[in-house]
């Protein structure tokens, strides 16, 4: 049935027009998840579900261009850039061809387009209460992203064991345009925002990142810059990532300047066992400003393929923020 409506979709929207096809997908989730606890708030246990459709859109030209691209049902509004009523803050456009792919929207800067970011633990992505999840703290993307400025902006904990500290700044810096390119063994990625935020003045975001792939092994450096609103920020984030049979390494190491001072290390391993997969990460940010809120975070999880689409999947993560619990969760992962 599915396949049906997706054939007769796609030949009613794609009429007289070559080579072109729009499909639609979709992902959700259910469990339950312990929210943890704080000096003045305990979450305990609650159900946690969701469900998204996703439409997906590609074409190619005449001269072999490729076009395409793709939002979610809960994006629709802000990815229709119509009337100045909004600026594709959501989704993404992109074209491609040997010159490599330029991509515009909701999309990730040059470094996390070349490094990735850690496994994901959890079937919710689980975050510490701290703020604190497997991504890697890049500094520009996905509308300003989430930054190193961002996670440890203004008060992480609470009451008395709230940390400050000087990284700060982020902002939604509008769309953003991303190049990616891959030329034999080595590959490249730039990226910048518009300095908008929906029209207006705000801070301006660049990144650019090289990667040398040989055999089982990709080393690579990235450079990223964010002129905020209230400081301005720039990283050098240096990553490499290891294969082993069925068992991934990735580390990286970053160094943060200009209005801030800090030093940031992560390392995450995945491992996959027949239909089972484990990983987990660890990553620490060391401020070395008169702030000094250093902060410690970590998650494990596993998760079973239970095929068709479906996966059973859990975790628990935690940061060493004093007056703050771990979090975790349980819970099945579909995709349609």
């Amino acid at each position: 049935m599915k396949k049906v409506l997706f054939a007769t979709t796609a030949l009613v929207l794609t009429a007289g027009v070559a080579a072109a096809e729009v499909t639609v997908s979709g992902d959700g989730r259910m469990g339950v998840r312990y929210d943890g606890q704080t000096a003045t708030t305990d979450n305990e246990w609650n159900f946690n579900s969701r469900a998204r459709v996703k439409f997906t859109l590609s074409g190619q030209t005449d001269g072999g261009l490729e076009f395409g691209g793709s939002f979610r049902a809960d994006q629709a509004g802000d990815s229709a850039a119509s009337n100045g009523a909004a600026y594709g803050l959501e989704g993404s456009v992109y074209v491609s061809g040997a010159f490599g792919k330029v991509e515009m929207g909701d999309v990730v800067g040059a470094s996390e387009a070349l490094f990735g970011d850690f496994y994901e633990v959890g079937y919710s992505d689980l975050t510490t209460i701290g703020g604190f999840s497997n991504d890697i703290p890049y500094l520009t993307g996905d509308n300003g992203g989430f930054s190193v400025a961002n996670q440890v902006v203004t008060t992480i904990g609470t009451g008395t064991t709230a940390v400050t500290t000087t990284v700060a700044g982020a902002y939604t810096s509008g769309p953003n345009l991303l190049y990616t390119g891959t030329f034999g063994a080595f590959s490249v990625a730039a990226s910048m925002s518009d300095g908008k935020n929906k029209g207006a003045d705000a801070g301006q975001e660049y990144a650019i990142a090289g990667a040398y792939t040989f055999g089982n092994y990709t080393v690579g450096m990235g450079y990223e810059v964010a002129d905020g609103d209230f400081v301005d920020v720039d990283m050098l984030t240096l990553a490499g990532v290891a294969k082993f049979g069925n068992t991934s390494v990735k580390a990286a190491v970053s160094q943060l300047g200009k209005d801030a001072d800090a030093n940031w290390y992560g390392l995450g391993v995945s491992s996959v066992f027949g239909a089972t997969t484990v990983g987990g990460y660890v990553q620490k940010l060391d401020d070395k400003s008169a702030a000094d809120a250093d902060v410690t975070w970590w998650g494990i999880g596993a998760e079973y393929d239970l095929g068709g689409g479906a996966v059973v999947k859990g975790g628990i993560a935690d940061d060493d923020l004093s007056g703050t619990d771990a979090v975790a969760d349980l819970g099945i992962k579909f995709s349609f």
